[in-house]
Order: C-alpha cells, then sequence, then structure tokens
C-alpha cells in the first residue's frame, strides 16, 4: 500500500461541486477583502466555539500576534508557553517584543505541565499561552485556576483543536483570547492560509478588529492604535464556509481513527495518546512515542505508510531562541518528546483496510527479533 499522512484531496472533492459556482461568483462581483463569507464564517465559528466574538486574519502566526497586542503585551513583558509546539507559538511572543518563558510539558499528553506554571511566574509575567496539541485539550480547569490567581489572561493556541470539548465547553472558550490556524492541513482547513481570533471579552475584540486593519477605526484612514495588515480574503473565507459543515463528521472519523489505534496497538512497547473523554482529544494528529522511534519510521516507510515527527528540535534548543539562555536537559520531558514522538496517519478518509495494515505494520516492527 501507499498511505500518505495527510490527504487534502478528499475533503476538497466533497465541496467542490457546490464551492466553485460561489468562488466564481465571488470573482465576478469582486467584493474580495471581509466581505459576507468572512462575516458568515467569523459568526459560524464563534457559535460553534461557545464565544462571544471571532474575527477572522490573514493566518495563525497572525491570530497570535494579534491576540498579543490586544492583551497590550511589550517589550520587557514575560508570557509563559510550551517549548514542545509549533515555532509561531513562541515566535509570536518575541515580535511583539516579550520574552517567551517555557515550562515543561506532561509526558501523559505533551502539553503544558500546569503543576509547574507558578514556579515560572514573576514579576514581570503578563501572560500565559497555552497550546492544545495535536488537538488534545490542556488541563484548563487548573491553568485557568492558577491564571486567576496571579491575574493574568490566558490565551489559547486552538491551531490544532477546533471543536475539542471537555464539561460542554470547547476549544477556544476557556481563556480570555484564542488564536486558530485554517492552513490547509488543519481539521478544517482552507485552500490557503488564515487565521481567527476567538474571545468572549468585548474589549479585546474591539481592539483585534481594529489591530487588523492597521489600527484604523470606523472612520477610513483614522488609526488609534498602531496595527498590522492582517485580513482574509472572501475567496478563502468562501471555501471555510462550504467546508465547515463537516468539520463536526471529519473530527468524529478522527476520533474513531485514534481510538481505533489505541485499541489495536495495546500492548505494544508504545507509548499511546490519551484521552479523557469523548471529544476532548479530535486527533489532528496520532502521535506515538518509542524510543525506537527512528527505526519504526523508517520500517514503515518501507512499507508504503508515510508518517511525521511533530517536533523534531524543542523550541528551547532552536539557534534562534539561544539568547533565552536555556540548554540541552532545561526541559527534559519536552526533549524526550522530540526524540521518541511519531504521527501516523489518521485522516477521516482513512480505509478499514489501510488501518488495519499500519496496524499490522507496526506489530510486525515489534514482533522482529
Amino acid at each position: 500500500m501507499n498511505i500518505p499522512l495527510i490527504n487534502l484531496k478528499s475533503p476538497y472533492k466533497k465541496v467542490e461541486k457546490s464551492l466553485l459556482p460561489k468562488l466564481r461568483r465571488v470573482l465576478s462581483e469582486q467584493k474580495l477583502i471581509l466581505g459576507r463569507y468572512c462575516a458568515e464564517l467569523e459568526e459560524t465559528v464563534a457559535r460553534f466555539s461557545g464565544v462571544s466574538h471571532a474575527v477572522s486574519c490573514a493566518n495563525g502566526t497572525d491570530a497570535l500576534i494579534l491576540s498579543l497586542m490586544a492583551l497590550g503585551i511589550k517589550g520587557g513583558d514575560e508570557v509563559i508557553t510550551t517549548p514542545y509546539t509549533f515555532f509561531s507559538t513562541a515566535s509570536s511572543i518575541a515580535l511583539v517584543g516579550a520574552l517567551p518563558v517555557f515550562v515543561d510539558i506532561r509526558p501523559a499528553d505533551m502539553n503544558i505541565d500546569p503543576a509547574l506554571l507558578e514556579e515560572a511566574i514573576t514579576p514581570r509575567t503578563r501572560a500565559i499561552t497555552v497550546v492544545h496539541l495535536f488537538g488534545r485539550l490542556c488541563d484548563m480547569e487548573r491553568v485557568c485556576s492558577i491564571a486567576r490567581k496571579h491575574r493574568l489572561p490566558v490565551i489559547e493556541d486552538m491551531a490544532q483543536s477546533l471543536g475539542a470539548r471537555r464539561a460542554n465547553a470547547a476549544s477556544g472558550a476557556f481563556g480570555d483570547i484564542a488564536a486558530l490556524s485554517f492552513y490547509p492541513t488543519k481539521n478544517l482547513g482552507g485552500i490557503g492560509e488564515g487565521g481567527m481570533v476567538l474571545t468572549r471579552r468585548d474589549d479585546l475584540f474591539e481592539r483585534v478588529r481594529k489591530l487588523r486593519v492597521h489600527g484604523m477605526a470606523e472612520r477610513a484612514y483614522r488609526h488609534e492604535m498602531i496595527g498590522m495588515n492582517s485580513r482574509l480574503d472572501e475567496i478563502k473565507a468562501c471555501a471555510l464556509v462550504e467546508k465547515f459543515p463537516y468539520l463536526e463528521e471529519w473530527n468524529r472519523q478522527r476520533i474513531e481513527n485514534g481510538l481505533y489505534y489505541n485499541r489495536e496497538l495495546g500492548g505494544l512497547p508504545l507509548g499511546l495518546p490519551e484521552t479523557d473523554g469523548a471529544g476532548d482529544h479530535i486527533f489532528h494528529h496520532y502521535v506515538v512515542r518509542s524510543d525506537r522511534r527512528d527505526a519504526l519510521k523508517g520500517f514503515l516507510q518501507e512499507k508504503g505508510i508515510q508518517t511525521g515527527i511533530y517536533y523534531p528540535l524543542p523550541l528551547h534548543l532552536q539557534g534562534c531562541f539561544a539568547y533565552l539562555g536555556y540548554g540541552p536537559g532545561a526541559f527534559r520531558e519536552a526533549e524526550e518528546a522530540s526524540l521518541t514522538s511519531l504521527a501516523l496517519p489518521v485522516f477521516p478518509e482513512l480505509k478499514k483496510a489501510e488501518k488495519t495494515y499500519i496496524v499490522a505494520s507496526v506489530r510486525e516492527f515489534f514482533d522482529r527479533p
């Protein structure tokens, strides 16, 4: 077999017939920026996530930067986050002039460890950015409790977790503000870059709405703050609106695939993803842990199974963050995760025969002498 890690063609095929006439209409009308599809997408995602407001923007990195700017994070401030995540979680903090302060992860879910948060808080701490990594919700009850105690806002990096839920609350509704990505590989992937900021707070909504258009108020060329140019175009918004009705079905299929792997790979010398209950992990990636990771990856590649390593080098060891002063051994769990984590195909359209083949191949690897 030849099984890709990610399949972008099948989701597009579901909407191609209905989408193309709408895209032609957008092009014909030439209302290309922040039009009715952007507004519809914002309303739809806000309602789905249980928040009051949503503001679309150019990409997920900009969504993080806009969130930080709206909270007033600036040079000299510190923002606590995880070292085991995609680069933009920390780079966005540096780009607004603040200092990323890393806290190690829990090996069980590879999310930031709430037990280590308080010792990282200093008089210069201004916010906490959590990441719902691979689609698995953080322990937001503990994180938010600590944040309230220290009067710190919480930013949710939910680039990988749209639709994840716990105790009737959804990803993006736990903290003060949240950043979402519509990069093509996400659970709700667009036809290009795209992002969104979610919040329950009216004040943050008003700031983000202005910041994405150069800090401009309702009147043209009247700027209340220095913002940025980060607008979602109508073509991309139209495609996301058309795809959105399939999101819950796609998430359900990902969950089914992830739980199937957990059942069938049990008993092997593998660390398997943990989940607290239905919907708290939507398996943006299905990531296993093995001290024989590289050998397993090579074996599966020979079998025609594509895998991925997320992420091969934790952020505190990246060259561009050397100025932070961290070295090897600073965050042992994150470093261990970078050496042992491997993502298996979990996309919604994965066929039963393909899943069976993947499981059999993994078992064959561990059964060898």
